[in-house]
């Protein structure tokens, strides 16, 4: 999916009466502003962790400016460079909205996410935040929302504010909308918006919106085919978000060239602040998934990553957010090292919801992996995987030669729309079965069992595209399930 600078986001809010910081778009030098100090914000699509990486940047006088917006504005894919007024800031907030998929007992919403630890630490906020889920078509008030939030002086301020972020997501169907920090402003109490980003789906910006997200000038020539493939599988199972993009240079001589996987905010913040300024390791692509994908469009997404030539690693991190299922990631991971035609060593950092399960899913899994596979807990961030990944390559070895797991032949015994997959069943096999593990692992009961066939789709069910019913099978079952996840054919 692609992600607004924060420019753009601004705009969006403020045409929902959202406050942000005051501040003015510069793209050419030299430029003067009303007053000092500012800060200086470069404005690249998808960039995350930019004071660590020095696209941003405290200027207090004239001659600062004068020396430093040129070379920001020179920065690769830079649209601009914002510079914003210094604050008083008494308190840092967090605040989010992200797309529900829904459930079977559920319909599709939005999330708004509210923390009162804002600003950097992502990581520690999955444990503080408030979540209010929303039907798209009636967005919370801030009387609602008020009731949710601390009795604090600026309680009725933030609850203005956030009313005012679900009205935006919802008007311009974002997946995403994330303001990080809120600042509460010293004395008065008033709560502005400090930095922001937005995530979005191509398909649903209308006519006439096009300035707005940035999209009247995009050219499809410049994308590379995988990043086609990507752009497809996000129009076909639209939940969450899935960002993909390839590095268009070169690496240093003897640099390791790291395929990425990086779930979140958090989890691309936390390796871009591990890599900046390192040349002996190359990322073949930026990567950001988040918002509650399935496991069914996380295995495409690593299919994609898969695919890409010349990788010597894999890095997967997660991102901590309480949103993202780390289980069903795992299991997603897994079924991708079973598929893909080419695999590679893989470092993974499970930081979630279910991260010790995921763990321990692959810990019960070591010998049997086509590839070598080396799991981290939340609290071991990435610079430390980083740090090792040479000798963890030196220790791994090659691949193993066993083939890619193909899907059956035949005609599936069921499919799901969306999201979307083919449900191979063998009846020989689970005729054997007697425990039946696929039944209990299913979170929505989809499955029931059809005596002599197997499992078979439940009326009035719906399918999440967790995965959850084929690792069960390959764990403790007969083998006899096979989900067929078909990746997309483009030019």
């Amino acid at each position: 999916m692609p992600a607004l600078p924060e420019y753009l986001t601004r705009a969006l809010l403020e045409s929902e009466g959202v406050p942000v910081v005051p501040g003015v778009m510069l793209t050419s030098a030299p430029a003067t502003v009303a007053g000092f100090p500012v800060f200086l914000k470069a404005q690249i699509p998808g960039a995350t962790s930019r004071k660590s990486a020095g696209l941003v940047r405290r200027i207090d006088s004239p001659a600062e400016l004068g020396a430093v917006l040129p070379d920001l504005l020179s920065r690769d894919r830079c649209e601009g460079v914002l510079a914003a007024e210094a604050l008083d800031i008494e308190l840092e907030l967090y605040a989010g909205v992200v797309f529900d998929a829904g459930s079977s007992s559920a319909l599709p919403g939005g999330r708004l996410l509210f923390s009162l630890a804002g600003g950097s630490g992502i990581e520690a906020r999955a444990g503080s935040l408030t979540e209010i889920r929303f039907p798209l078509s009636s967005p919370p008030s801030p009387g609602t929302l008020a009731a949710s939030l601390p009795d604090a002086p600026w309680r009725a301020s933030a609850a203005d504010l956030l009313a005012g972020m679900a009205r935006t997501f919802c008007r311009y169907r974002l997946l995403v909308l994330e303001a990080n920090p809120l600042a509460v402003l010293r004395g008065d109490g008033r709560v502005l918006v400090v930095d922001c980003r937005a995530e979005f789906e191509d398909r649903a910006v209308r006519n006439g919106e096009e300035a707005l997200f940035g999209t009247a000038s995009a050219r499809a020539g410049d994308s590379t085919r995988l990043e086609r493939m990507v752009d497809a599988f996000n129009r076909s199972d639209p939940a969450g978000t899935a960002f993909f993009r390839q590095n268009r240079g070169a690496p240093a001589p003897g640099a390791v060239r790291v395929a990425t996987n990086l779930c979140g905010g958090g989890g691309k913040m936390l390796w871009e602040m591990a890599v900046g300024g390192r040349d002996d390791i190359f990322a073949l692509n930026e990567s950001d998934t988040s918002g509650g994908l399935s496991a069914f469009k996380s295995y495409r997404f690593l299919r994609a990553v898969l695919a890409q030539e010349d990788a010597d690693l894999l890095l997967f991190t997660g991102s901590g957010m309480a949103f993202q299922s780390q289980l069903n990631i795992a299991a997603a991971i897994w079924k991708a090292l079973r598929e893909s035609p080419c695999v590679v060593p893989v470092m993974v950092r499970f930081g979630g919801t279910d991260e010790d399960k995921a763990r321990a899913m692959f810990e019960r899994l070591s010998g049997s992996l086509r590839a070598p596979v080396r799991t981290y807990p939340s609290e071991v961030f990435p610079n430390a995987m980083v740090d090792s990944i040479r000798g963890f390559l030196e220790d791994a070895g090659a691949a193993s030669p066993v083939p890619p797991s193909c899907p059956p032949g035949g005609t599936p015994a069921f499919e799901v729309a969306v999201p979307p997959g083919r449900f191979h069943v063998d009846g020989a096999r689970c005729a054997e079965c007697r425990e039946r593990p696929c039944l209990g692992a299913c979170p929505t009961h989809f499955l029931a069992w059809a005596e002599g066939c197997g499992p078979a789709k439940a009326e009035g069910q719906r399918c999440t595209g967790c995965l959850m019913c084929e690792a069960a099978c390959l764990l403790d079952g007969s083998a006899g399930l096979f989900i067929e996840l078909e990746m997309p054919e483009v030019e």
